[in-house]
């Protein structure tokens, strides 16, 4: 039924010729399940609370990110939404983050206005002379102090996962769980997996398909993580914080009202072009 979705990634994207389409919000996150958080703050928080907290404790101008989205179906109707999807830091690019230059950053990823415009993901990263930072063992021993020792441990740095039940101690230890999926010809497939453990798609970034055959991230709630890349002189420390519960939410609703704008049979206006 539908021909194609087209994203674009760019920081203003006009949709010529169309009239913006709006999301209604119906979505209010519930207070989150797990102590993780990045600065104080957490998914589901307020794009302008996030925004005043990061540059108040990390001295950063966050600025949005805009993208544009358009759906048609095959009747020519079209759904089209420009929104902010980030909160990225001012001035930092490619070209910083292959330099050697230290610097910070803190990438915000947000739901549409389905969510109110809510934080989904959070990621921070610093790149300090070493005498400015702390030793990667000493960073994962006041980790553990505020959320406990790691469901996972690695020479790279050290992950938390929260799944449906809660806390998972053990990472690589979980039973193995099934999953039958169905594509979009009506195949079924059964996969094993161990919930937060990878194999599906950890996108935080909304993208529209007609047919979702793979969940996002099925038993798992939230991971947090923390990993360490150390240098001679210099080196960066990177925190992630993904909730894969809201997630799934916002895909869903903004999923559902998209198809209900293009599967409306109410009559069409005509176009006013010069023919």
């Amino acid at each position: 039924m539908f021909c194609g979705a087209l994203f674009a990634p760019l920081t203003v994207f006009p949709v010529a010729a169309h009239a913006q389409d709006h999301l209604t919000e119906t979505l209010t996150p519930e207070p989150r399940p797990y102590p993780y958080a990045i600065l104080d703050i957490q998914p589901g928080a307020e794009a302008m609370e996030a925004s005043s907290m990061f540059g108040e404790r990390m001295m950063l101008i966050l600025v949005p990110e805009q993208v544009a989205l358009r759906v048609e179906n095959g009747e020519g109707r079209a759904f089209a939404l420009t929104f902010d999807q980030k909160l990225v830091t001012q001035g930092v690019g490619l070209h910083t983050r292959m330099g050697r230059d230290p610097y910070a950053e803190i990438t915000a990823t947000l739901a549409t206005e389905t969510m109110g415009g809510r934080v989904l993901q959070i990621r921070r990263t610093m790149r300090e002379p070493n005498e400015n930072l702390p030793e990667p063992a000493a960073l994962i021993a006041q980790l553990e102090e505020r959320y406990g020792p790691p469901s996972q441990r690695t020479a790279y740095g050290a992950t938390w996962a929260w799944g449906d039940d809660g806390f998972i101690p053990d990472l690589d230890g979980q039973p193995l769980h099934e999953i039958t999926t169905v594509d979009r010809f009506g195949s079924r497939k059964t996969t094993q997996y161990r919930p937060c453990s990878g194999g599906f798609s950890g996108d935080a970034e909304y993208r529209f398909r007609q047919h979702r055959e793979t969940q996002i991230m099925p038993g798992c709630t939230a991971l947090f993580s923390v990993s360490f890349n150390g240098g001679a002189q210099t080196s960066t420390i990177s925190f992630s914080l993904t909730d894969f519960d809201l997630i799934r939410q916002h895909v869903a609703e903004v999923d559902r009202q998209i198809m209900e704008t293009l599967t409306d049979d109410a009559p069409v206006a005509p176009a006013d072009m010069d023919l």
